[in-house]
Formats: structure tokens, C-alpha cells, sequence
């Protein structure tokens, strides 16, 4: 709650629905790994922005790398997270010239006459992590999980082919249950969460062990090869296309080396996609009930609520014994998370009292916490 809203106002009071059947998915993970987690949904959702100290932004994400923007028909949360997406704003717009000083300003400007339609599938064309504000209907699963026969025995080992958030997080939960985890990283493109917060990129991959392996090279992937054999889950974080173009197909590796293939994306087709974007794709976003631009949920939500769909999945194909192919679409995690929830307001009132904002419900009164993370 305290991560949503506007920055110089009270935080928004929405149902919370959600983040209880979330909750669901981490006592889930609990008893299939027979080890007990301290944390509850919340300490996850809110973990990187207790370690960074951000705040609430209203229509730009906590990170501030994503906002709200309106187009001729919808609202669009638009990704900037890269030098390479503001660069390639002038293409997606269709616009050989624009303002410059405020890339934000123009995407505005830009964005008010076009369809949503064409500018979502501009952006597929051009690798743009874009998703409307839309609320889709629950999907059956959180994910899709392909079975792919027996898993090999006696395999202890996770490589962790992920960046960010939403896969290290998968990654640092099983190792947190006796795994071992690898980190894999191609050369000269390490993971991009070291270049933000030391603490929170800590805090995703402590305890893990660091490599380096070219995929895009034959030696590489040989190399690669004879990691899967002897591990028992691989996390990626890359789209389908990319392991087709290296000749990897991941369901038969999954077959022939009898694993968990634990593949997270951001809608589950060539799509590019962040936690935050994802995550108003998915229907977790609150209207501004003064008629402005519509409020992010938390801090880049798809991303924890993905990586712990992902390890629950993990640990339900290892507990059985079994090796296959787990996608998981964070946008699609976010819906079934939601599971139909509107979000709509509660009845409650907030106040100021001194230097905290305070909710009352009937004559209950409960202060609102800033955000917290794993103990």
C-alpha cells in the first residue's frame, strides 16, 4: 500500500486480494521445500525499495524507468530502462526529429494521436518493453508447464542464466533450500542489476557461484551443455528466439538431460517486458480517482510475483521427479495473481498524524509501514 499512489500525497487504499493469494504461492513453496520462509508476499514485493529507499511515484514507477502515458484509445506503460530504448524512441514514434532535452515529453507528445495497436506492435518490432493498462481475465495457471519424463537422480546443482530480478530471485530461493546455484553470464553483458543497488543485487545472488560462457559461440554452448547435464534446473530470463538462434531447443534439453527448464519473459512471445510494464499488462494497476493517469502497484511487481510462481513450479516438478519445461509470462503470473480483482477502493480513511500517513476502519487504526524486505 505504501508503494502506490501520488508521490506528495496519501498512499491508496485498493483491495488487497491479491497479495494474499500470493502469500498462497509462498506457503506453497514452504512445505514443498520442507523449509520454512520468514517472509510473506509483502516482504518480497517490497524488497527492492526498502534496500534502495524509494518511494511512491503515482504514475511513474518507483524505479522511475517506467510511466503512464496516454494514447488515442488506452493508456500505455512505457519502459525506458536502457540508453538503447531512448534511442530508439524516435523510430517507435515514426518522428526523424524530435524536442530532445526530455525524452519523456516527447514520448507524451508522441504517443496522444496513435492507436494503442500500432504502437504496441511498433514496439515488438524494436525490442520496447511496452504494456496497455488493461485488467484481462484470469488465466487457469499461473504458468505453463510442458513435462518432459523422468528427472536424473542425484542433482544438486541450479544454472542461473538470469538477469534482474525475477529469475535471480527464483534462483536465490532454491539455493536457499540446499541448492547450488551457478550464476552464468555472457562475456562483456554481465547482468544489468549490478550497475544499480549493491545491496539489492547482494541480496539476489548471495551465495551463488559466478561464470562466464559465450552461448553465441559452439564452445560455449558445448560448455553449457555439459552444466545441463549435471544440474537439476536451469532459470533463463531470455526470449524463446534467442535460444532458437544458438540452436538450442529447450524442451529437448530439458528431455535428453532431465531438467527443470525454468524459462521467465515478459508476455511469453517475443514481446519484450519489464516488472513494471508487465505488471499493468497483467491488470495490477489503480485508477487515479481524480481522472488522471492511472497509479503503479507496488515496485515493479511482476517481477517478485514471477520469480516466486517460478520457484514454485521448480520445486513442484522436483519434488515429483520430474524434468520439463516451465514458461512463465510475468504478465500472465500478475493476472492470475489478481485473479479478477478490480482493485477497487476500500471504504477506509487515510490521515496524517505527525510523520506517518494512518488508515482507519471503523474504530480500528493501523499505521502504514514503508516498504520492508526479506528477513
Amino acid at each position: 500500500m505504501g508503494l502506490t499512489g501520488p508521490e506528495h500525497g496519501p498512499p491508496a487504499l485498493a483491495s488487497g486480494r491479491w497479495v494474499e493469494r500470493l502469500d498462497g504461492v509462498v506457503n506453497d513453496i514452504s512445505e514443498l521445500c520442507g523449509q520454512r520462509l520468514r517472509t510473506n508476499a509483502a516482504g518480497f514485493l517490497g524488497e527492492r525499495a526498502a534496500l534502495v529507499g524509494r518511494g511512491r511515484r503515482g504514475s511513474v514507477s518507483v524505479g522511475g524507468a517506467c510511466r503512464m502515458v496516454t494514447a488515442a484509445d488506452g493508456v500505455l506503460a512505457v519502459s525506458l530502462a536502457r540508453t538503447s530504448d531512448s534511442e530508439a524512441v524516435p523510430a517507435w514514434l515514426e518522428k526523424g526529429d524530435l524536442a530532445g532535452g526530455d525524452v519523456w515529453a516527447d514520448v507524451a507528445a508522441g504517443v496522444r494521436d496513435k492507436p494503442v495497436a500500432e504502437l504496441l506492435e511498433r514496439a515488438e518490432w524494436l525490442g520496447l518493453a511496452v504494456g496497455q493498462a488493461v485488467r484481462p481475465p484470469p488465466p487457469p495457471e499461473p504458468c505453463s508447464v510442458t513435462d518432459a519424463g523422468p528427472a536424473g537422480s542425484g542433482r544438486n546443482q541450479v544454472l542461473d542464466v538470469s538477469s534482474l530480478w525475477a529469475g535471480p530471485l527464483c534462483g536465490s530461493l532454491l539455493g536457499g533450500f540446499g541448492f547450488e546455484v551457478l550464476k552464468v553470464e555472457a562475456p562483456g553483458r554481465p547482468d544489468g542489476a549490478r550497475y544499480g543497488s549493491a545491496a539489492f543485487y547482494e541480496r539476489l545472488n548471495q551465495g551463488k557461484q559466478d561464470t562466464v560462457i559465450d552461448l553465441g559461440s559452439e564452445e560455449g554452448r558445448h560448455r553449457f551443455m555439459d552444466l545441463c547435464r549435471k544440474s537439476a534446473v536451469v532459470v533463463d530470463g531470455l526470449r524463446p528466439r534467442v535460444w532458437a538462434n544458438w540452436g538450442i531447443d529447450r524442451l529437448e534439453v530439458a528431455q535428453s538431460c532431465g531438467l527443470v527448464w525454468v524459462s521467465i519473459t515478459g508476455h511469453g512471445d517475443g514481446r519484450a517486458g519489464f516488472g513494471d510494464d508487465a505488471a499493468v499488462s497483467g491488470g495490477l494497476w489503480l485508477s487515479d480517482p481524480d481522472g488522471g493517469l492511472p497509479w503503479f502497484v507496488g515496485d515493479a511487481a511482476a517481477d517478485p510475483i514471477a520469480g516466486l510462481v517460478a520457484c514454485r513450479a521448480a520445486a513442484e516438478a522436483t519434488a515429483a521427479g520430474r524434468a520439463g519445461l516451465v514458461e512463465v509470462a510475468m504478465s500472465q503470473a500478475v493476472s492470475w495473481v489478481r485473479d479478477g480483482d478490480d482493485l477497487s477502493a476500500t471504504g477506509a480513511e487515510v490521515f496524517r498524524r505527525g510523520d506517518h500517513w494512518v488508515v482507519r476502519a471503523g474504530q480500528d487504526e493501523q499505521e502504514v509501514l514503508p516498504p520492508r524486505g526479506r528477513v
